[in-house]
């Protein structure tokens, strides 16, 4: 018997890909969506029984809403939405493309938009659910070479936030995951020194120990993300002098 389904953006590959058959092995029903259909049917073999593949580009509203719609459809119900889907780009803002920036942003900003409608109106319908999205603590601050990564980033810990206090009268819990490095293809595009890299199938056993928990925020490694939480606490005079003087800036 199934202890839930969960709807999982971005199953193709990295955390998605090991959260999917973490999940898949403590008796989920895991739909998981990608724009590569060949590493969605890659995971889905783990277990053709308990994963299942749909074929996605989150930016597209169209699309999003007659994959969710479908999701319903067949079954009937989803208890959680994780919203992995994203890619990355980092890099300086000295020099910003209108072109790169509305692809960044309509995957990692809009596309978590786009996949939300169906689903959190089904939960309020049922007064019951559980919203997850995976940020980064990119978006904790502004910081040099975070670029548009960092930008949407921050924008969705914000929608987070305010789904949290807003989704409650619903009985929807929300979290947010703000994951340090984690070695994936994305993050091998970095040039700079990766401190505490994280294999995904660490950071997919944490989050999926954090799933049935009160917190809000899924945060790790502590002991890059505490420092960095510390940081951004400080005055802005303080916070943009230190950065100057610690923080290479991009070229």
């Amino acid at each position: 018997m199934s202890k839930g389904t969960v709807w999982l953006t971005g199953g193709g590959t990295g955390i998605g890909k090991e959260l999917t058959k973490i999940l898949c092995d403590n008796g989920y029903d895991v739909i998981i969506s990608g724009r590569r259909k060949d590493k969605l049917i890659e995971v889905a073999k783990y277990s053709k029984k308990k994963i299942f593949p749909f074929k996605l580009d989150v930016s597209n509203l169209k699309e999003a809403s007659t994959v969710a719609k479908k999701i319903i459809k067949k079954f009937k119900c989803v208890d959680l939405l994780i919203l992995n889907a994203a890619i990355y780009s980092p890099g300086s803002l000295k020099e910003i493309s209108p072109i790169n920036a509305k692809k960044v942003i309509d995957i990692n900003l809009t596309g978590v938009i786009n996949c939300l409608p169906t689903i959190v109106n089904m939960m309020k319908k049922k007064n019951k659910g559980h919203v997850m999205f995976v940020s980064s603590p990119a978006g904790y601050r502004g910081m040099p070479g975070a670029g548009l990564y960092g930008v949407t980033k921050s924008a969705l810990t914000f929608l987070a936030e305010t789904l949290k206090i807003e989704l409650e009268q619903f009985n929807i819990k929300v979290q947010v995951v703000h994951p340090g490095f984690i070695k994936t293809p994305m993050t091998d595009k970095n040039t700079f020194p990766m401190p505490f890299l994280m294999s995904p199938e660490k950071a997919a056993k944490i989050i999926f120990s954090k799933i049935h928990s009160n917190v809000f925020e899924i945060y790790f490694p502590k002991m890059l993300l505490i420092p960095m939480k510390l940081i951004s606490l400080l005055p802005y005079k303080i916070y943009f002098f230190l950065i100057k003087k610690f923080v290479k800036l991009p070229g």
